[in-house]
């Protein structure tokens, strides 16, 4: 199943290096399941895995995650009344023409998980396996759907929040079977999740076959991050608002009808303006998304930004005067090894570009 297992560095377990691992105290620091996952993921057959505690910890947040994200949907159903719906009886509680097009994008996306996990579990791929359900979850369910269906008065969401999270409990379950079964005892107290019916992507397909929008939610993601990664290069905190311009194009009615979600989904936006097509915005922050451009006001300071670059600037400037003193000194030349020398003038050529950019950028806010 596995090859050796080391440390951190790479070198093999050994009680003379005193660099092992105890299993029985990592379980009872950070839980039988976050083991498991850490032997499991990133471990193909015949290769050797490296095992740490901070690996193990990080499941262990893992395993939190999906605890806090069952808790979440499970208090949300009750206070909605929403009963919890099974995968075999999806097709018959949602009707696709009712669904929002981040409710369809996120029953595709199961029903790719679904079909890709089975086909990694039968041809014994249990990392890869363990790396997509993960993915799923983290991102594609918790942080984009679970925020999206938020904004939503929708219940029709709220069923497919309550299958999606059944049938992820099932996937999840021989990999963490000890937290599993007690998520679903909590959630579906009288039965037992080791004996529930495996998931199948069939009855996902009969609600999303014929419908046209199942990946219209993409340039919707893509803009809201595009957004936060502007604001986090900009160092702009999170509770400052600003003001947005989208130039849609053909795309205009789409990103039109989901301003709700990229004013809602922590872009920290408080006007929004959709147009099909316009002028470039003078002082705005401008992002590309495809075709589409995004313009962002009020989230340059400049005089507080050209300091920031005048001072950068100038601190570069000090450092590659020391790295050509170091190359015009033929004691270093001729001593040093050479991938040195040749790493030395790497980074003198890569500063003397960063400058470059840097006071062009400085040069438009003059």
């Amino acid at each position: 199943l596995h090859g050796m297992v080391r440390d951190k560095q790479g070198k093999k377990m050994s009680k003379s290096l005193g660099n092992g691992i105890d299993p029985i105290e990592m379980i009872e620091k950070y839980g039988t399941d976050a083991l498991r996952l850490s032997m499991i993921i990133g471990s193909s057959p015949g290769n050797d895995i490296k095992m740490y505690e901070e690996k193990i910890e990080g499941y262990r947040n893992f395993v939190n995650k999906l605890w806090n994200i069952s808790r979440y949907i499970s208090q949300k159903s009750i206070k909605s009344k929403v009963k919890s719906a099974s995968s075999e009886t999806l097709g018959e509680q949602i009707n696709s023409k009712d669904c929002s097009i981040v409710d369809l994008w996120i029953l595709k996306k199961m029903l790719n998980l679904i079909y890709q996990v089975n086909f990694d579990l039968m041809n014994y791929n249990f990392s890869s396996a363990g790396e997509k359900l993960r993915d799923f979850t983290w991102n594609d369910f918790a942080d984009w759907y679970l925020e999206a269906n938020k904004l939503e008065d929708n219940k029709q969401g709220e069923i497919i929040l309550n299958t999606i999270l059944q049938d992820l409990l099932k996937l999840w379950h021989p990999f963490i079977p000890f937290v599993t079964e007690e998520i679903w005892k909590n959630l579906y107290s009288g039965s037992l999740l080791i004996i529930e019916k495996w998931p199948t992507e069939d009855n996902y397909k009969k609600i999303i076959e014929g419908t046209s929008t199942t990946y219209y939610f993409e340039p919707v993601a893509r803009i809201v991050e595009a957004i936060r990664s502007a604001r986090s290069q900009y160092k702009i905190e999170p509770s400052k608002k600003i003001e947005a311009v989208i130039y849609a194009g053909k795309q205009n009615g789409l990103i039109e009808s989901q301003s709700h979600l990229i004013k809602g989904m922590r872009t920290g936006i408080d006007k929004l303006e959709i147009r099909e097509k316009g002028d470039k915005i003078k002082d705005a922050v401008y992002v590309v998304v495809g075709d589409i451009e995004v313009y962002l006001i009020g989230i340059i300071d400049k005089e507080k930004e050209k300091r920031n670059l005048e001072k950068e600037i100038e601190s570069l400037e000090k450092y590659i005067t020391q790295i050509r003193k170091k190359l015009g000194n033929d004691n270093f030349i001729g001593n040093a090894p050479r991938e040195i020398v040749e790493k030395e003038r790497n980074k003198f050529i890569e500063n003397e570009k960063k400058i470059e950019k840097l006071k062009e950028k400085l040069k438009s806010l003059l």
